[in-house]
């Protein structure tokens, strides 16, 4: 073989290999810009940074020592643990029973799909798992509240990770979301889950959710005979000026479990 061949075959090889390892990063500017705009000033609670496989993400924490379980949120779809709908009012107004976190979930560029977002799903289970062995730290407990896309993750999470014993519920708003004309490209893994599920949706809400309610229903009810699924009426998918009817929800399970 001639050094013409041999320069060429070497470069078809490297955009082979390049072609076949591309991996889908999350967008770290929009990230930061996140943080300017929603967490550089934070008065209800503490703002973190939290180291992981792929570089350190934000999280913030109300601690109290006298409470000794922890809620973890895990929020929709390119948004901020700090977002106004639901995130702000789980972690502050549950912090009077609980310690409170919100992770800043891996976001991508505004108008990405579900399907898109599944390709970072892998940065997703790392810092979900990086926030667990933080909050273990200071609590024996956590209940993992998730919404929308971060029902999705967390589900990549339990797939991959598997739920440690130290998870004592899950509430899942909003699960099964996706983009009209998408359909769920993994199944939730509901047969690894034995701790009880509170699945809760609005009954205006996205048209899947609605769809495979009753699907959802006799899943979760096969993981523990405490879970349940509630319908909030006259909300949407984000619970838009509801969020307090659906902690109120929250915290009549929580109690019973």
């Amino acid at each position: 073989m001639n050094l013409l061949s041999r320069i060429i075959t070497f470069f078809l090889i490297i955009s082979f290999i390049v072609h076949c390892t591309h991996i889908h990063l999350p967008d770290k500017f929009r990230e930061s810009m996140i943080y300017e705009q929603s967490l550089s000033e934070i008065f209800d609670g503490k703002h973190l940074y939290i180291d992981y496989k792929f570089g350190k993400y934000s999280m913030l924490e109300l601690y109290n020592e006298e409470h000794n379980t922890a809620v973890l949120f895990l929020h929709g779809r390119g948004l901020s643990p700090n977002e106004q709908n639901l995130a702000h009012p789980v972690r502050v107004i549950l912090s009077n029973l609980y310690n409170t976190y919100s992770l800043q979930l891996p976001v991508l560029k505004k108008q990405s799909t579900y399907s898109e977002y599944t390709k970072i799903f892998y940065d997703s289970d790392e810092r979900i798992l990086s926030a667990l062995e933080h909050i273990y730290k200071k609590n024996n407990k956590v209940i993992i509240i998730a919404h929308s896309c971060g029902v999705h993750m967390l589900m990549s999470f339990i797939q991959n990770k598997n739920l440690i014993n130290n998870i004592s519920s899950l509430v899942l708003i909003g699960s099964g979301a996706v983009d009209k004309g998408e359909k769920l490209i993994y199944e939730y893994p509901y047969s690894k889950i034995k701790v009880p599920i509170l699945d809760l949706f609005g009954e205006n809400d996205f048209n899947l959710v609605l769809k495979n309610a009753n699907k959802r229903k006799k899943l979760i009810k096969e993981t523990s005979t405490k879970s349940q699924q509630i319908k909030i009426k006259s909300s949407d998918h984000y619970h838009t000026d509801n969020s307090e009817r659906v902690i109120t929800f929250v915290k009549k399970w929580l109690s019973n479990q």
